[in-house]
């Protein structure tokens, strides 16, 4: 009995092999986006045609409503570096969000904090916007409820308070 269980198993490993991301959305994708090709006139959103974005989050068509999105908010600042961000912090409670220039696609909570600048990714590696404790629709809802219910962001051991929008550069 037991060696028939490890000739399966062994015969189940040999079947098993390691998928990229890439692969299986693929998989998963195509179908979907052959049904639209055979639905719609005109072109299909691809990666080709996609917004400039690698997070998950933010591709393909859903990555434009976003930015679109996060541009009519006072404390978005656009595609700017940590050391731009940081200048433009001026008092505790001082917030943007920035387009992070070193990690494309992604978007970077930035605020002072007891005279500390921090910097806290907005969107995990599966796409998902996410405080410690809690999950978001948006960037706009993230920030909101946090201003709304005077709620320190926590993040991966560090508190951030938000206060007031920085000055728009």
């Amino acid at each position: 009995m037991q060696e028939n269980g490890n000739e399966e198993l062994k015969e189940t490993n040999r079947c098993l092999r390691k998928v990229t991301v890439s692969e299986v959305l693929k998989h998963v994708c195509g179908p979907f986006e052959d049904a639209l090709k055979n639905q719609m006139p005109g072109p299909v959103l691809n990666k080709a045609t996609s917004v400039e974005c690698t997070s998950p989050l933010l591709s393909r068509a859903s990555g434009a409503a976003a930015a679109e999105e996060l541009s009519t908010e006072p404390w978005y600042q656009g595609k700017m570096t940590r050391k731009e961000a940081e200048q433009l912090l001026k008092k505790s409670g001082d917030f943007l969000v920035r387009k992070s220039t070193s990690n494309p696609g992604s978007y970077v909570l930035t605020g002072l904090q007891n005279g500390q600048a921090k910097h806290l990714l907005l969107v995990d590696p599966e796409g998902v916007i996410r405080t410690k404790d809690r999950t978001f629709d948006s960037i706009s809802h993230l920030i909101k409820h946090h201003l709304e219910y005077n709620l320190p962001i926590v993040s991966s051991g560090t508190e951030l308070c938000l206060q007031q929008p920085a000055e728009k550069k």
